[in-house]
């Protein structure tokens, strides 16, 4: 199914994107992001395509983004323009979006997860947003609109896994699936979505972006990272752009 670090198989008009390092878990190195970033843009131009499903080989979805990967400041800069582009590119997606999760979602995977419209999980599926734990700013701009404020507070700031059943009962996941079963429930949900009028579809999901404001939450998200990953990881470079998020009130 993959040939690269991502892999591209059209179902009836539904497109699944698997995330393809099995060896390293599928964590998001440059050349898999760039990749995904040309995947998402690819399929968002063919209209033949109605829907996506983003999933990944083997038993993880994603373990994050890769920290053995060897970067300089301007690659880690550049790796992270493609992350939140990434995260960017499936939140406003003009197609429906379907995540298909068996086994971990952690970081990086557990944020592209969060940016579809839905998510199928199977009972080995696990979800950790673990940016308090390396002192990342992320977590927040998805969260907040899928599980509520107290649960996003409790996922973010513990950097606690949740396995597929509390997943669901918090909100965070839609359907759950027999072992091995995700990808299948994922693709025939998507289909449901494929079925529909495209251009109703894309204005149902402008409004949905618009009435939650989740495309600006995912941008400002987007801003504060970069700018963490040029400053080397210095928070302070955050709170000097807006002094509203510092932490010594």
């Amino acid at each position: 199914m993959a040939d690269g670090p991502v892999g591209s198989a059209d179902r009836d008009g539904v497109r699944v994107l698997t995330l393809s390092r099995p060896g390293a878990r599928n964590a998001l190195d440059t050349a898999l992001l760039a990749a995904l970033v040309d995947a998402l843009a690819d399929a968002v131009a063919d209209d033949a395509v109605r829907a996506l499903v983003l999933t990944g080989a083997g038993e993880v979805f994603s373990a994050g983004a890769d920290l053995q990967e060897p970067l300089d400041t301007a690659g880690r800069v550049r790796r992270m323009e493609l992350l939140t582009g990434a995260f960017q590119a499936v939140a406003v997606c003009p197609k429906g979006t379907v995540a298909a999760v068996d086994g971990p979602a952690i970081g990086g995977g557990a944020e592209l997860a969060a940016a579809c419209d839905v998510r199928v999980a199977a009972p080995g599926a696990t979800f950790r947003f673990p940016g308090a734990a390396f002192g990342l700013p992320v977590g927040p701009a998805k969260l907040v609109g899928l599980v509520g404020l107290g649960a996003a507070k409790d996922l973010v700031l513990t950097a606690r896994t949740v396995g597929a059943e509390e997943a669901a009962r918090l909100g965070l996941v839609q359907r759950l699936t027999p072992p091995g079963g995700a990808l299948d429930e994922a693709v025939a949900v998507a289909a449901a979505m494929a079925a529909n009028d495209p251009r109703t579809v894309a204005y149902l999901k402008r409004q949905f972006d618009r009435f939650s404001g989740l495309g600006d939450r995912v941008a400002a998200e987007a801003d504060g990272l970069l700018a963490h990953a040029a400053s080397g990881g210095d928070l302070s470079a955050l709170t000097a752009r807006d002094p509203k998020l510092s932490w010594r009130r």
